[in-house]
């Protein structure tokens, strides 16, 4: 046969493998950009959300939640998220949960791992009502205070994840991770051990037991 034909032959073959396998994936190759932009709002609150049947929800539909309180029996907190994306296949599926921070002068270079293990926290709650969130990633954004005030107030508000002002980071949701993250937090909440002081500028300046940045607790 030919070498060229057996080429061309080839390349059709291994074209047809890579888009059988984008079928596949379906939803699963889109970014975390590209979720935020393609949800919808949902017409249902969370609590709804989360008792539908399967399949009543378009298949592989994202849906877009906003400022819905969650709550974890097992470790004993409630909370308030920003942002969900969710969508349904046999449960419920947890994509992304987004934390919205607006800080006042200056942008950081890389997400404080206290905003993603707040983050972390809600999909954490999640998961105890039946929420799968073996693919959920965390996603923080950043965005300064005067930037957001003019997008709020202004006549054509963008979106967060559109705007080229701010910043987006995003990781995988750890769910053991924020579990033993956790269990150091209860044994000084619950347990009344006394923490241990690990000073640094970071975690000085915004402490309100600082005193000019400096930590009152470093021979603690």
């Amino acid at each position: 046969m030919d070498p060229i034909l057996n080429l061309v032959l080839f390349i059709i073959l291994v074209g047809i493998i890579l888009v059988t396998g984008f079928i596949r994936m379906g939803f699963r190759t889109i970014t975390v950009k590209g979720k935020l932009r393609n949800a919808v709002i949902s017409p249902w609150d969370l609590h709804e959300f989360l008792n539908l049947k399967p399949g009543r929800p378009k298949s592989n539909e994202y849906y877009r939640f906003s400022e819905e309180s969650v709550r974890s029996h097992a470790h004993r907190f409630v909370g308030r998220f920003d942002g969900a994306i969710l969508h349904w296949k046999e449960v419920p599926i947890l994509d992304l949960i987004v934390e919205n921070k607006f800080p006042v002068s200056y942008l950081p270079e890389k997400a404080k791992k206290e905003d993603f293990f707040q983050a972390g926290l809600y999909a954490l709650a999640l998961s105890e009502s039946g929420v799968s969130c073996s693919d959920t990633k965390l996603v923080v954004i950043y965005c300064l205070q005067d930037v957001a005030k003019r997008c709020v107030f202004g006549n054509d508000p963008k979106k967060c994840w559109d705007c080229g002002e701010g910043s987006i980071f995003s990781q995988q949701f750890d769910q053991r991770e924020i579990t033993k993250y956790l269990k150091r937090i209860d044994e000084v909440w619950y347990k009344k051990r006394r923490p241990k002081a690990s000073p640094s500028e970071t975690k000085c300046r915004p402490c309100p037991y600082s005193k000019n940045g400096k930590c009152n607790y470093s021979a603690v």
